[in-house]
């Protein structure tokens, strides 16, 4: 069976992988503040020259408007929130009071989705959802300016290269070629060796780590905060945050082993 929304081998009930589950579960998180903030960028901006964007605009961002009024946002949200109404037998939307304003009935819808998010995970309809709150995240980075593409550097692993290798941590099975000394890995590989090098730390944004560690965010900033890991322009040390993850969780399997060797020795007795 394969992920509904990246087609990747699927070994459990849900019709998303771990990743995806996880960036539908912050994308989710996340809409409410992007909608609130939408109004603080009615006024459309201009680049560096003066000149203005190409934002959709009549004197005003007509994309903010749009975002702020969530004219995409509650149509969407209240169709699939019907759907699983409907489906677990709860109260029908027509029966609902509606929140005093734009924002709360936002938070509202949020909340139920979240709060039924592993009924969800199993409907054949999942991949839809998930596609459509992509979409809408999207576009409230887009209209609050929080979306910029950053291209990913590493240090080139081979000895004496001084060169970065741009990476595309969202293409994991892609080739990566160093345009200084020409070497040539898979992306996995790329990663590995950087992180081995003792000499080099090596630094991500967290949408990169969150994919290429297959973890959420807040997992990942959990394990920074808990670790006190380096953070430099925004990038985090992901060598550091690999390193203290598996160590919990190896601290995790060796308790559970020895509690069981115990309870074994108790029963013995």
């Amino acid at each position: 069976m394969e992920c509904r929304s990246c087609q990747r081998e699927l070994n459990a009930e849900a019709l998303l992988c771990k990743r995806c589950y996880f960036i539908l579960r912050d994308s989710l998180s996340e809409i409410p503040a992007l909608q609130a903030e939408a109004s603080s960028f009615l006024v459309p901006g201009r680049t560096g020259s003066g000149s203005p964007t190409s934002e959709r605009s009549i004197g005003f961002n007509v994309s903010a408007m749009d975002y702020s009024l969530a004219s995409d946002i509650l149509p969407m949200l209240h169709g699939y929130e019907a759907k699983v109404r409907r489906g677990r037998n709860l109260t029908p939307p027509a029966l609902l009071m509606r929140q005093p304003s734009i924002e709360k009935e936002v938070a509202a819808t949020i909340q139920f989705h979240i709060a039924h998010l592993d009924w969800t995970l199993t409907q054949d309809w999942i991949g839809d959802f998930a596609g459509a709150v992509k979409e809408i995240h999207a576009k409230g980075l887009s209209v609050t300016k929080k979306f910029i593409e950053k291209p990913r550097r590493i240090p080139c692993p081979t000895d004496g290269c001084k060169a970065h290798v741009v990476i595309d941590i969202e293409n994991l099975l892609a080739g990566v070629t160093c345009i200084k000394c020409k070497t040539s890995w898979t992306l996995y590989r790329l990663i590995q060796l950087a992180m081995d090098n003792p000499n080099r730390r090596f630094w991500l944004d967290i949408e990169a780590i969150c994919l290429w560690l297959n973890m959420g965010k807040r997992e990942v900033l959990k394990v920074v905060s808990a670790h006190n890991i380096s953070k430099r322009n925004g990038l985090y040390d992901i060598a550091a945050i690999v390193k203290k993850r598996y160590a919990i969780d190896e601290e995790i399997v060796y308790n559970e082993s020895t509690s069981i060797r115990a309870a074994t020795k108790r029963g013995e007795q």
